[in-house]
């Protein structure tokens, strides 16, 4: 019986080692890949929540009762509500209740057909209960109630006193959602079983003729490379391609064939190590304006937190919001909105450093600083917006102003016992600021903008 090469079984071992690496990095990536689509659907939920929320007077929402839907308090909500069901690809938008022992009710519901009625039940969720408390959240799990199986987002809705009055809940079909999550693990898998075939056949391949057939072998790595590419590129198309090495060059500088065969394994690794790290880093990026997004924010916060528990803390924490960002969508169109949002977003980032600065809302941004007085900073940010206005064409050509209200508070261990205590003094200033602003502009009538 012919014996064969010690050579020829390294090959078929680092061939089948190839097999191994390529599916269980391809199980990494798509799990990866499948929790930062999740992660980006349920911000975009929570977008529309916040928004919806913030746009609706908390203590008109706490008067209106079932006999009152033909008052102006009611049809003001109702059409707020009505707008976003309008323009936004949900299921439905409406007002919850909490009516105590973890009640809720339906309040009002701009649906034309088949709307809940005023004081039917709602079906209870943890995120439900969660925005009763004051913090927006979304569910996790579907649920089921009379109009379909729902993800659903949850606002809370604050009075004049700062207390929840209601809750802004927005439904999102659970078909839809899932199809959304399946549809990018199917892709990622039918890539990894296009690589995986390709793998199997680079085994037999060399297998059969080792030596007359290294040529081939490594324009199959090339080609398993680039399905690894694709699949990246169908998770973030924005990432740039990588180099291929020249195997056959290695080759020539003196190293074996299986050398290079085993170098090309270490390149796929670490070029799909930094993909996945890329890919994940991205889940932390704002998508209109680069910025870090709401969930960089909340690690941010965490880090804050263990720094206070162990009395190494001393930040300063600064809070920006547009004022009139929805006279300007609703006037001038949402394009020109996000080109007012992302010329906040730059010229924050510009004076308060990027890496500091996070986008915690449609319009609200956040900066996380050293234990510095930001003051003077404001002033420059004032002055920069007002020449931006003055010398960009398109925004001159809208007759668009930008204004941003601040405020800022230190972080005091005297009197802050976390991160909350001083966010809140921070966001006290900033509402104070932006009452100046309406208090100093005549059209009082967008003050709620």
């Amino acid at each position: 019986m012919k014996r064969i090469s010690r050579t020829h079984k390294y090959l078929v071992m680092v061939c089948m080692l190839l097999i191994l690496i390529n599916a269980f990095l391809g199980f990494i990536l798509t799990r990866q890949s499948a929790e930062s689509m999740k992660n980006q659907i349920q911000a975009r939920m929570l977008d529309i929540t916040k928004t919806a929320a913030s746009m609706i007077d908390g203590d008109a929402l706490s008067r209106i009762e079932a006999k009152d839907k033909d008052t102006q308090d009611y049809i003001k909500v109702q059409s707020t509500l009505a707008y976003f069901q309008d323009n936004i690809k949900l299921e439905y938008i409406y007002c919850v209740r909490e009516i105590g022992d973890g009640s809720f009710i339906f309040t009002v519901d701009p649906t034309v057909k088949d709307p809940a009625e005023f004081g039917q039940a709602v079906v209870y969720t943890d995120a439900l209960y969660q925005a009763s408390n004051g913090e927006s959240a979304v569910d996790n799990e579907p649920y089921t109630d009379d109009w379909g199986r729902f993800y659903s987002a949850y606002s809370p809705v604050f009075d004049s006193a700062g207390k929840v009055s209601g809750i802004v809940a927005v439904d999102f079909s659970a078909e839809w959602y899932e199809k959304e999550i399946s549809g990018l693990i199917w892709t990622t898998v039918i890539i990894i079983g296009v690589a995986f075939v390709f793998s199997v056949f680079i085994a037999v391949v060399i297998s059969s003729s080792y030596r007359n057939s290294f040529s081939r072998v490594f324009r199959e790595m090339n080609i398993l490379s680039d399905g690894i590419e694709t699949l990246v590129h169908e998770v973030s198309p924005a990432m740039e391609p990588m180099e291929d090495e020249d195997q056959d060059e290695y080759v020539r500088k003196g190293g074996d064939e299986i050398d290079a065969l085993g170098e090309n394994i270490r390149l796929m690794q670490d070029r799909l190590g930094e993909r996945i790290d890329a890919i994940r880093s991205q889940a932390f990026i704002d998508g209109l304006t680069g910025l870090n997004n709401r969930a960089a924010y909340e690690e941010a916060v965490k880090r804050l937190e263990e720094s206070i528990a162990l009395g190494q803390a001393d930040f300063t924490v600064a809070v920006f919001d547009i004022n009139q960002l929805k006279m300007i969508n609703d006037d001038y169109g949402h394009d020109n909105g996000d080109r007012v949002i992302t010329k906040v977003a730059g010229l924050i980032g510009h004076i308060f450093g990027r890496e500091n600065l996070y986008r915690t809302g449609g319009d609200e941004f956040v900066a996380l600083l050293d234990g510095r007085d930001p003051a003077e900073d404001f002033v420059r940010l004032t002055n920069l917006l007002e020449e931006t206005c003055e010398n960009t064409e398109k925004l001159k050509k809208h007759n668009l102003k930008i204004t941003v209200s601040t405020g800022y508070a230190i972080y005091d261990k005297t009197r802050d016992s976390g991160y909350k205590d001083t966010f809140e003094r921070a966001d006290k200033a900033m509402y104070l600021n932006k009452k100046v602003f309406y208090e100093n502009h005549e059209d009082r009538r967008r003050a709620h903008y």
